[in-house]
C-alpha cells in the first residue's frame, strides 16, 4: 500500500513537470511583452553641441507614454537643478516633450524618468552642450541629417542618481518576503498542524516581531522610491509621504505599510485568554489585503493577461506562506519544543498541507512563466529568467527533500526508542535544509522583484 502511494505521489509529481514543459514548449514561439519602456530617441541626442539654447527637449520611446508617468529635470553648467513642468504628447503617444527653460549655457545634463506599472523607476541622463552665450533667442536643436538621435546613457532601474545601494534594496524586499512568509506560516500552522502551539508566549511575540518587519520594510521601500521619484534623500522623503498618491506603486507601498501596522496593532492587543487571534477574521482580510498591494504593485499588473497577473500572483504567494512559512514555523517553533512522537505528527499534518501547497505553487508558477516571459527562450537571455531558473532549480532541491521527508514519516513509528530518536533526527536535519533553501528561494525572488524584461 505504501509503495503504491509514493508511485502515486511521484506520478503526480512527474505529471506536474510534464504538462509545465508542454505548456512552455507550446508558447515558445509566443512574442515576449517588455515591462519596462526604454527610450529611443532623443532631441538634443547626447553629446550634441548646439549653438542655441534649446527650447525644447523631445523623447521618443519603444512604447507609448502616460504623461503621468513621466518626469524630467535639467542640471545646469553651475550645478542648479531644475525639475521641468509636466510634458505634452508629440506627434504620437510613444514621443514626449519637456519645455526648456531659457538660456541654457554651457554643458547641461538633462535626466528622464518613468514609473512603469511595476513601480520600477526607469531613469537616464542625456548631456549635451551649448556654446551661445546665456540670453541669446532659445530654438529647437536639430535632428542628425541621419534621422538618428541614439541616447548613450544607460537606463536603470535602480533611480538613477538615488544614493540607496542596491544591495540595501534587496535586503528590504527579502525581509518584506521573509516578515510575510513567516507571518502565513504562523497562521497556516495555528489554523492546521498545531492549534495549541498559537496560545505560547513565544508564538506570541514572534507574530508581534514579524508584523513590525512587514510594516518597517515596505515604509523603508517607499522612502526609497521617493527618493528615485524626487532625488530628496530618504530622508528629505518622509516630509513628503503624501507623494506616494501621485503613482500606484507609490499608493501600493503605503497601503502595504498600513495594513502591516494595523496587523502589528491588533496583535499586540491583551491575548483575553483566546489562542485563535491569528486565525481571526480581521488578521486574514489583513494578510490578503497585503498580499494584493505586493501583486498590484509590481509585475503581476504588466507583461501579457494582466487580468490574471493579480489574482494568480496572490494565489501563488499564500500556497508560497504556507509551504516555506509553514515549514518554518514547524521545525523551529512546533516540532523543538515537543516531544518526539508528537513532533512527527505534526510534519504528516504539514506534509499534507505542503502537498496542496505546491501543487498551487506549481500551477500558479507556470501561469506566471507563462504569462511574463511568453516561452522558454528568455528564460536564458533575460536576467529575470535566469534569476526565474535558479528560483525553480532550487524549489525543485525543496520537493525532492520534502519528498524524502514524508517517505520517512509514512512509515510506521518504531518502538524502539533509539531508531525512534535517529529518525526524528534525519527529520529535524532535513526539515533544516528545507528550511535554508526555502531563504535561498527567498533571496531569489527579492532579486527576480527588480530585475527587468528588457
Amino acid at each position: 500500500m505504501e509503495r503504491r502511494a509514493g508511485k502515486s505521489r511521484r506520478a503526480l509529481g512527474g505529471g506536474l513537470v510534464t504538462v509545465a514543459a508542454l505548456a512552455l514548449t507550446l508558447f515558445t514561439g509566443a512574442d515576449v511583452a517588455r515591462a519596462h519602456n526604454s527610450l529611443e530617441t532623443s532631441n538634443p541626442a547626447d553629446g550634441a553641441a548646439l549653438d542655441a539654447s534649446p527650447a525644447s527637449w523631445v523623447l521618443t520611446f519603444a512604447k507609448d507614454v502616460p504623461l503621468d508617468s513621466a518626469s524630467a529635470e535639467v542640471i545646469g553648467a553651475d550645478g542648479v537643478r531644475v525639475q521641468l513642468a509636466a510634458p505634452v504628447h508629440g506627434a504620437s503617444a510613444r514621443e514626449i516633450v519637456f519645455a526648456f527653460p531659457a538660456g541654457l549655457s554651457g554643458d547641461i545634463s538633462a535626466r528622464w524618468r518613468l514609473v512603469g506599472t511595476d513601480g520600477h523607476v526607469v531613469s537616464a541622463r542625456v548631456g549635451f552642450s551649448v556654446t551661445a552665450p546665456a540670453g541669446v533667442p532659445a530654438t529647437t536643436a536639430a535632428l542628425p541629417t541621419d534621422g538618428t538621435t541614439p541616447a548613450t546613457a544607460v537606463s536603470s532601474t535602480a533611480g538613477g542618481d538615488s544614493t540607496t545601494p542596491g544591495a540595501t534594496r534587496w535586503m528590504l524586499r527579502l525581509l518584506g518576503y521573509s516578515a510575510l512568509l513567516v507571518l502565513g506560516g504562523l497562521v497556516t500552522v495555528a489554523r492546521f498542524v498545531a492549534p495549541e502551539a498559537a496560545s505560547t508566549v513565544q508564538w506570541r511575540w514572534t507574530s508581534l516581531a514579524v508584523a513590525a518587519v512587514a510594516a518597517l520594510a515596505p515604509l523603508l521601500q517607499l522612502l526609497v522610491f521617493l527618493d528615485d521619484t524626487g532625488d530628496r534623500g530618504v530622508i528629505g522623503s518622509v516630509p513628503r509621504l503624501a507623494d506616494s498618491f501621485d503613482t500606484t506603486a507609490g499608493s501600493m507601498l503605503l497601503l502595504r505599510t498600513v495594513t502591516a501596522a494595523i496587523l502589528f496593532v491588533w496583535l499586540a492587543r491583551p491575548p483575553g485568554g483566546r489562542d485563535d487571534v491569528l486565525v481571526s477574521a480581521p488578521v486574514l482580510g489583513l494578510l490578503t489585503l497585503h498580499l494584493v498591494t505586493l501583486a498590484y504593485g509590481g509585475h503581476s499588473r504588466s507583461m501579457a493577461w494582466p487580468f490574471l497577473g493579480i489574482p494568480v500572483d496572490v494565489i501563488h504567494t499564500a500556497a508560497s506562506m504556507a509551504w516555506l512559512g509553514g515549514l518554518v514555523v514547524v521545525t523551529f517553533l512546533v516540532v523543538s519544543s515537543t516531544d518526539t512522537v508528537t513532533g512527527m505528527a505534526h510534519y504528516a499534518r504539514f506534509g499534507r498541507i505542503a502537498q496542496r501547497a505546491v501543487t498551487a505553487i506549481v500551477v500558479t508558477g507556470v501561469i506566471q512563466t507563462l504569462r511574463l516571459h511568453g516561452g522558454i527562450i528568455t528564460l536564458f537571455t533575460q536576467s529575470h529568467g535566469r534569476w526565474l531558473l535558479l528560483k525553480i532549480v532550487l524549489v525543485g532541491f525543496m520537493l525532492w527533500v520534502g519528498d524524502i521527508n514524508r517517505r520517512r514519516i509514512a512509515r510506521e513509528i518504531p518502538a524502539d526508542g533509539t531508531v525512534l530518536l535517529a529518525r526524528s533526527a534525519l527529520l529535524r536535519r532535513a526539515g533544516v535544509t528545507e528550511a535554508v533553501t526555502g531563504g535561498l528561494v527567498m533571496a531569489v525572488t527579492a532579486a527576480l522583484v527588480s530585475s527587468s524584461f528588457d
